[in-house]
């Protein structure tokens, strides 16, 4: 059994990735904002203002559809012969 320190660690490393993901991201629009607008680049400007938007929803998209694909792939059907052989035996 885990030690009840290391829960908290791996929620410590996971809250770390995670600022420090959105910091990077925040720097880079940051750059792509101010050279869209130096290079007078509008749909690269609209595009860094809508990206956080656009990545949000596509990881919602991918994290339902791989959450309904595993769920169909968990339900498989079962036959009733199956059902019945696994039960009771196989009877020739």
């Amino acid at each position: 059994m885990a030690a009840p320190h290391e829960k908290f660690w791996t929620e410590d490393i996971i809250a770390a990735a995670i600022l420090a993901a959105s910091g990077g991201t925040t720097l880079l629009l940051t750059k792509v904002r101010a050279i869209a607008l130096e290079q007078h680049l509008p749909f690269l400007h609209t595009l860094a203002q809508w990206c956080p938007l656009l990545l949000i929803v596509v990881g919602g998209i991918l994290l339902f559809t791989n959450q309904i694909e595993t769920r169909n792939r968990s339900a498989a059907p079962v036959s009733s012969r199956s059902y019945t052989e696994t039960t009771h035996g196989s009877r020739n």
